[in-house]
């Protein structure tokens, strides 16, 4: 499915490098046999319009950032449900990912197919089930260049804590069933039970809103879960897209995933697609 990439014209491309570094590689329907479950964690995207009218004050934000920073190296599993228009019930791939704040992000997809996506240094490394490798440069186009600029610091904020970086590229706006206390850990929160909260991302990039007009970042004592959607949520015919994060643990990389990470020095680079 990787190669079907490299003759997509270059907007096309910069829009799936948006979306990829979120996704595992499920957006072409006729290169992807995945599994559909009538039984999911999705719902309308109806139930954002609440959140998407309220702001977000610094406070709150403060308190937050301290329950996402889980440490400088966190990995986990993930559960993929994308709802499309067309079809009638959700593709689902499973899969695990690690994320350090010094060497990026590896999201790789086990079932129904292997995948692998290194987000690294500006450089997008796929490999596909059959081994092959391509080194995509983000600052191959100027939107591309933007693009990879703005969502590292989205995954910063998503699995490091780094709230502040948001603003920039963001209309922020969050909504928690009672304010969040400032200065305990993850760890504290979860023993003494923790309210459900939800910060919703507008993107300001035209391009980058074009690919995914909305998300919403879910949790309680840590992150729980990513939705992002294709339109407004008062939109009720739309694309809706949700990762469910479990089994969050800490941990220095392992020899395994260090090699991962070094994929990029050991294959020529590919400048991506071209128009």
């Amino acid at each position: 499915m990787i190669a079907l990439f490299t003759n997509w014209p270059r907007a096309k491309w910069s829009q799936w490098f948006c979306q990829s570094l979120l996704l595992s590689c499920t957006l072409l329907l006729g290169s992807v046999q995945a599994q559909s479950l009538a039984d999911t964690n999705l719902t309308g995207a109806s139930q954002y319009q609440t959140l998407f009218a309220q702001g977000a004050d610094n406070a709150a934000l403060l308190a937050l950032s301290q329950k996402l920073n889980l440490g400088e190296t966190v990995r986990g599993h993930f559960v993929q449900s994308r709802q499309l228009k067309v079809l009638k019930k959700p593709l689902v791939s499973q899969g695990q990912f690690v994320f350090d704040k010094a060497q990026g992000l590896i999201w790789q997809q086990l079932s129904p197919f292997e995948s692998l996506l290194i987000l690294k240094d500006k450089q997008l490394i796929q490999k596909d089930s059959q081994g092959r490798v391509q080194i995509s440069q983000a600052d191959a186009s100027a939107s591309a260049a933007a693009m990879g600029d703005l969502l590292p610091s989205l995954v910063n904020a998503m699995l490091g804590g780094d709230i502040s970086g948001l603003s920039a590229n963001f209309e922020l706006h969050f909504l928690a069933q009672e304010p969040l206390a400032q200065g305990k850990s993850p760890q504290q929160d979860s023993s003494s039970g923790s309210a459900n909260w939800q910060l919703g991302l507008t993107p300001k990039d035209p391009l980058m809103k074009k690919a995914i007009a909305h998300m919403v970042l879910e949790g309680s004592d840590t992150l729980h879960a990513l939705v992002l959607l294709s339109a407004a949520p008062n939109v009720s015919s739309q694309d809706i897209t949700r990762i469910d994060f479990n089994e969050l643990h800490q941990g220095p990389l392992s020899e395994a995933e260090l090699a991962q990470y070094a994929i990029s020095q050991t294959t020529p680079k590919d400048t991506g697609p071209r128009e």
